[in-house]
């Protein structure tokens, strides 16, 4: 009832009293919020102690407050405003005035700073009714300070956190002030230590707090304005790129200085990632057996998983590269019995291929073994077919003759297949002469079909370049008779090349003899080849190979139809490979003879 009866307007006073006695710095009789009246200043003085002129700290600096001040105004426009220090903003501060009239000369003043003796540090203490913690109006411990000010552009020296960090309270007190007598809501200037209690925002007064035990937030250990120098990570640290938060600051560079030793319970996640992948790889390339092991103890339980991962199995492949003996071991250990899963999966078939490079031989025949069965299925598959070649590069020829059994019957077929023919080669590069030879058998029967074939041909041309010499002849034989027809194809003409160049001088010479001496109709075979946009090709390889003599002849056949292969795009090549060997000063290339070297 007393309440109430305060809350009344007051006839002679300039101000009636809008909030209760909890809202008061000085007593009842000096509301928060009042009313502008017309009351003259000087009645107003009546319900103030007489004071001096006291220097009070602001935020940002001394000022003289007296008693001709009035007040020290937050929000209104009234009378004591030309003297009056806005508190929480300088004295230049125009946010008041905005307020105020938005307000339409609602005034509040906040007590009066004269009225006791008592410095503003000491007018804003804890023993003030404005700051006593109330269950409705406190925010728990640990809020931001700053509660009730959504303020972050403020200057002030301690710094608002974010609009986005704050309850987002106006300014404008709530309406429930001028209902009851609640501690209000404004806790202006007021820091929380670790019991709730309030300490004034002046600067300078923390320090009353800095050493108890339970200190302000602000200047805690786990406060963010003063970082430790090395923060600690666990892995429950999730961020919301589902990354940990050690793992997202290394990835943006908050973390210059990491070392192996750092990554103790990440070196999983890190090698599951792009940038942390390549870290440990160069880490893993200069560390010490310690780190190493420290390394592979967290990968080796997690060791399917990273060779199957994009990134996860180049660390894998590290430690097969750099590992010791015994992690080579416990990692081979991990691939028994998912070598064929492995073999065929995108990433995993590194693995087993940078295996294969680095295990002893007696680790190679079992990891193979595993592989029986399934052979043909390996070479046609994208991933298993560099597995297989790999195997037949690395493993022990005798340890292979199961894939030598399977490719029965099989080679035309997989000589065709474009990863097929990549084994077919390997076999013929790498294996016994037993092994090779029904292979190349089934090659034999096969000649004329393979020559044209887009895969097929690679198989031919790669028996010419390594084969033995009965192999070469029986496919120049092959191709003798057929020149000018298979020149003009756009595979085969690649074997006769071969033919021209790995075959011996006698069959050459036959082949060479061929093109000059046919004729294609009204032409001659070498005239029809050196317009074609494959055969011109065989006929340039001629000009190379051939022997001083041959060359001669093959000079005398083109010889008539110079002025008309410049008007070919093909035959223009043909012209250009002449005038590197008998570059004269006559127009038709001048007499024929030998290279000015000696040479073919």
């Amino acid at each position: 009832v007393q309440q109430q009866a305060k809350l009344q307007p007051q006839p002679v006073a300039p101000a009636a009293a809008a909030g209760g006695t909890a809202n008061s710095l000085t007593g009842s009789t000096n509301g928060l919020f009042r009313p502008i009246g017309t009351q003259p200043p000087q009645q107003q003085q009546q319900q103030q102690p007489p004071s001096t002129n006291l220097q009070s700290n602001s935020f940002y600096g001394s000022t003289s407050l007296t008693s001709s001040s009035q007040s020290s105004s937050l929000f209104s426009h009234g009378p004591g405003q030309p003297g009056s220090t806005s508190l929480g903003f300088g004295s230049s501060s125009s946010l008041g005035a905005a307020i105020g009239s938005a307000l339409s000369g609602f005034g509040s003043s906040v007590g009066s700073s004269a009225s006791s003796s008592a410095t503003r540090r000491e007018s804003l203490s804890t023993s003030s009714d404005l700051y006593k913690r109330s269950s409705s109006s406190l925010a728990p411990i640990g809020q931001p300070f700053y509660n009730s000010l959504g303020f972050s552009s403020s200057p002030s020296p301690i710094g608002m956190p974010l609009p986005s960090q704050t309850p987002g309270h106006s300014l404008t007190p709530p309406p429930s002030l001028s209902s009851h007598g609640s501690s209000s809501s404004l806790h202006l200037g007021g820091l929380t230590n670790g019991s709730g209690r309030y300490i004034s925002a002046a600067p300078g007064a923390e320090a009353k707090y800095r050493s108890a035990s339970s200190t302000s937030s602000l200047f805690s250990s786990s406060s963010q304005l003063f970082p430790p120098s090395r923060l600690r990570y666990n892995r429950s640290d999730i961020m919301p790129s589902g990354r940990s938060r050690l793992l997202e600051d290394f990835r943006n560079n908050r973390f210059p200085n990491l070392q192996l030793r750092d990554l103790i319970g990440h070196i999983v996640e890190f090698s599951q990632d792009q940038h942390g992948s390549r870290f440990i790889q160069q880490k893993l390339e200069r560390a010490t057996p310690a780190e190493r092991q420290m390394v592979f103890n967290e990968i080796l339980q997690a060791a399917y998983q990273l060779m199957t991962d994009v990134f996860g199995n180049y660390v894998i492949q590290k430690f097969f590269e750099f590992g010791s003996l015994d992690q080579k071991l416990a990692l081979a250990t991990r691939i028994r019995g998912h070598v064929l899963p492995l073999a065929l999966q995108m990433y995993g078939c590194r693995v087993i291929q940078k295996a294969l490079e680095s295990i002893s031989s007696d680790q190679q025949s079992e990891m193979v073994k595993e592989l029986d069965g399934h052979v043909l299925k390996c070479v046609k598959d994208q991933n298993g077919n560099h597995v297989v070649q790999k195997c037949i590069e690395c493993v022990q020829p005798q340890s292979l003759q199961f894939i030598i059994d399977a490719f029965k019957g099989q080679v035309f077929v997989l000589s065709t297949h474009p990863y097929g023919c990549r084994v077919i080669q390997r076999i013929l590069e790498h294996c016994t002469a037993e092994q090779t030879l029904p292979i190349l058998e089934e090659l034999h029967q096969h000649t004329e079909q393979l020559v044209q074939d887009q895969y097929g041909n690679y198989v031919i041309q790669h028996v010419l370049e390594h084969g033995r010499p009965e192999d070469k002849s029986k496919i120049v034989s092959e191709i003798r008779g057929k020149v000018l027809a298979l020149s003009q194809h756009k595979f085969a003409s690649n074997v006769v090349e071969k033919c021209v160049t790995h075959a011996s001088r006698a069959e050459r010479a036959l082949l060479i003899d061929e093109v000059c001496c046919q004729n294609d109709g009204p032409h001659s075979a070498l005239y029809t080849m050196m317009k074609d946009q494959y055969a011109n090709y065989v006929v340039q390889k001629m000009i190379d190979m051939a022997e001083p003599a041959q060359r001669k002849i093959i000079m005398h056949k083109i010889r008539p139809h110079i002025t008309t292969l410049r008007k070919y795009t093909y035959g223009k090549h043909i012209l250009a490979k002449l005038e590197k060997y008998y570059l004269k000063n006559s127009p038709d290339l001048g007499p024929i003879g030998g290279p000015p070297n000696g040479m073919l």
